[in-house]
């Protein structure tokens, strides 16, 4: 294990070439632009990551290849909300330009049955629900809470309906500053279950950490400039710079819990094509993506996780 901590650490100190090397891109599966990436140290294997979207307009399908940390590899996710579904799924391979050719999004099937809805609370507890049923790699009943809190005016949502991943009993919460949202999801297994309308929870309580915060929407908030810091609350013990690897540009900067540094992207209203890192310490988040790994202190995800697709693409992108 000595041996190995070493070569991450002076993998890329080195000579060129002792990295992995892998191909990148973002755009259509059969019409992808492939440029040659070299990784990090810490991203020992390749990615190719599929998204194929279903509404009444039709299918739209995405290709995105890069690097990665090798924490979300080989699976497959499906959410289905009656006129709205996706597809993911990745493959991963650990040889230089190893993630080259066409890749799809692929999924099998399911016998699940679940109550559909996207509402509040009120609207999302009655008990005469429309039920569906659940294809694809769904194997769970959900039922997501988000509440976002956006200059103090707060908005709760609630989506119920079929899924998959190891999203049961996580709390996702971040803060960058103008914006805080905390979302909790449950889930069951059997046919026919029933989960119940999660309650979120917000605790204000200074926690002690500090972090760089922002959150771009195409007006420069996430200049150098214009970043500002943002004290951190309850379960936020994390910094985290959500980047976009296309053009290395800062996305988002705040605290977060735990659970959003585990593979579960902020929002879908950042892209998919994102690298998401966390820190620990005051200010860690400075944008000197090299600090966050020194003394094993920070987690990165390149590229959004199925899971935080499956329980953030539908409780935030199809709520709004």
């Amino acid at each position: 294990m000595r041996w190995a901590w070493t070569l991450v650490v002076f993998c890329g100190l080195l000579q060129p070439g002792l990295c992995l090397e892998c191909l990148e891109c973002h755009g259509l599966p059969y019409n992808c632009t492939e440029t040659v990436r070299e990784c990090y140290a810490h991203q020992p294997t390749c990615i190719s990551t599929a998204y194929s979207y279903e509404d009444a307009s039709g299918t739209k399908e995405l290709l995105v290849k890069g690097c990665s940390q090798g924490l979300s590899c080989n699976e497959s996710a499906y959410v289905n909300m009656g006129t709205r579904a996706v597809y993911i799924s990745n493959t991963c391979c650990s040889r230089n330009q190893c993630n080259s050719g066409t890749y799809y999004a692929k999924a099998t099937v399911s016998q699940a049955d679940c109550a559909v809805c996207s509402g509040d609370s009120a609207s999302c507890s009655s008990p005469a629900l429309r039920v569906m049923h659940c294809t694809g790699v769904q194997d769970l009943c959900m039922s997501i809470t988000t509440l976002t809190i956006f200059r103090g005016a707060a908005r709760e949502t609630v989506v119920k309906g079929c899924g998959t991943g190891p999203l049961c009993g996580r709390t996702l919460e971040y803060n960058t500053g103008n914006t805080t949202l905390y979302n909790k999801v449950e889930c069951c297994h059997p046919r026919n279950c029933k989960p119940q309308v999660p309650t979120v929870s917000v605790n204000n309580t200074l926690n002690g950490l500090q972090c760089f915060a922002c959150n771009e929407t195409g007006k420069n908030e996430c200049n150098a400039t214009r970043i500002t810091t943002v004290n951190c609350t309850g379960q936020m013990n994390r910094c985290l710079d959500i980047v976009d690897f296309g053009q290395g540009k800062t996305l988002m900067r705040g605290c977060c819990s735990e659970d959003v540094c585990r593979g579960l992207p902020a929002s879908l209203s950042v892209p998919s094509y994102q690298s998401l890192y966390c820190c620990q310490g005051n200010l860690c988040n400075n944008g000197n993506i090299a600090s966050y790994f020194s003394g094993g202190r920070s987690l990165q995800v390149s590229g959004a996780s199925l899971a935080g697709i499956l329980l953030l693409g539908t409780a935030w992108w199809w709520a709004l």
